[in-house]
């Protein structure tokens, strides 16, 4: 399959990691000169898999058997919803999916306050599911919501989307006679055809998750930053992060707005590097020194706030930290290289999107997830492991040193 100098572009320009389609910002990475970031020490003694999260997220039947995305808000029982992007339902044989089993685009996974049990949340039937959160259509496109970050306020959970369409012009035509095609193939064809049409945020009553609206966050799609992926609540704000694909790299931005403004998803102020101001056109970035995956992570440890990422189309993830939610972020850490890509013979496996669970801190460690995915589509099928998030426990030591003896509540 050839793969075109506008297509790598356009998925540079677009930043979003989906499965089957982060390998084009992989290709333009040997493919264009790029800045490295400086070295920093490696200190990944310490990181091990978690096996309690691992095991519920790999079920061989009843749940979600592979997905990305992944990130989590806590719910006031102790619970979480894990919201998740492209994913598979069905039975996993042998460590494979036949090749008839159903993708949908999104889904929810509840993980009780035991962390025992894993439960899929999504329309339609086991045999024939449906994803849970689709956009009005419109036109010919068939469109879709990836999922982003979210937030629980008072009775309502809050759910940032992006808004997908497909776009004939980047489908890549398989050089395979259509007759012998199967369904891989024609999926194949169409892992570039996407386009972003805007961002929604979607309201749902809680605890019975039951569809109350979506509004369009216009101007996070008119500045060309993807706010939503993530998001920080504390005291009377909430802080919405986001990424813009920078000529330089892919920086963080951020706005945020009082709680007590209804409705959210206006109100907002942006900053600028120096101040809050209204005018989103006039957003800074923070300043990382990497660039800075299209999903990533910030939260507080005491008295300090800490931003965790994978950096864009490597295995390395890093954090850094700050007095501040919003500027300020330094002391950088080099954390855990993904091991699979490296482990892979055939080359195809990728890792991608690291993102924090600070609710599940214990012991002073940290719950931490990524994705794994392939180059090759048909990997993801032949083995469901390649298309698993991987959850690792992060000693908080690594972070920062002030962390060793730190015990959440």
């Amino acid at each position: 399959m050839q793969l075109d100098k506008q297509n790598m572009m356009r998925a540079l320009r677009t930043g979003i990691l989906a499965p089957f389609n982060l390998s084009f910002l992989l290709v333009l990475l040997i493919l264009s000169d790029s800045c490295s970031s400086e070295p920093v020490s490696n200190k990944t003694d310490g990181v091990v898999f978690d096996s309690v999260f691992i095991g519920l997220f790999s079920p061989d039947s009843g749940g979600i058997t592979g997905a990305d995305g992944v990130f989590s808000i806590a719910l006031p029982d102790g619970s979480s919803l894990f919201l998740t992007g492209d994913c598979f339902l069905g039975q996993v044989v042998d460590g494979s999916r036949d090749i008839s089993t159903k993708m949908m685009n999104n889904s929810i996974v509840h993980v009780n306050k035991e962390m025992t049990e894993a439960k899929a949340v999504y329309r339609g039937t086991y045999n024939d599911p449906e994803s849970l959160f689709v956009p009005l259509q419109e036109g010919d496109s068939k469109r879709w919501y990836w999922p982003g970050h979210g937030f629980f306020t008072d009775s309502t959970l809050y759910i940032f989307a992006l808004n997908m369409y497909n776009d004939p012009a980047f489908v890549v035509k398989s050089e395979k006679d259509p007759a012998e095609m199967d369904v891989i193939d024609k999926m194949s064809e169409n892992q570039w055809s996407f386009a972003l049409a805007g961002i929604d945020l979607l309201r749902f009553s809680y605890p019975d998750l039951q569809f109350l609206g979506v509004d369009s966050v216009k101007h996070t799609y008119e500045s060309d930053i993807h706010f939503g992926n993530c998001v920080f609540t504390e005291g009377n704000f909430i802080y919405f992060y986001g990424t813009r694909s920078d000529p330089d790299g892919s920086h963080v931005y951020v706005a945020r707005t009082n709680k007590a403004k209804l409705p959210y998803h206006e109100n907002w102020e942006f900053f600028d590097g120096n101040e809050w101001v209204g005018d989103h056109r006039l957003a800074g970035p923070l300043g990382i020194d990497i660039s800075v995956s299209e999903q990533f992570s910030i939260f507080r440890i005491r008295n300090r706030y800490v931003l965790l990422s994978h950096e864009k189309m490597t295995n390395d993830i890093y954090t850094y930290t700050s007095a501040h939610p919003h500027k300020g972020f330094d002391n950088k850490s080099f954390i855990y290289s993904s091991p699979e890509p490296e482990a892979d013979t055939t080359h195809n496996l990728f890792a991608y999107n690291a993102v924090a669970h600070p609710q599940y801190m214990k012991g002073s460690d940290l719950l931490v997830s990524y994705c794994v995915n392939s180059f090759r589509v048909r990997d993801v099928f032949e083995n469901a492991d390649n298309y698993r998030a991987r959850f690792i426990r992060v000693p908080l030591s690594m972070i920062d040193p002030s962390f060793t003896d730190y015990q959440p509540d």
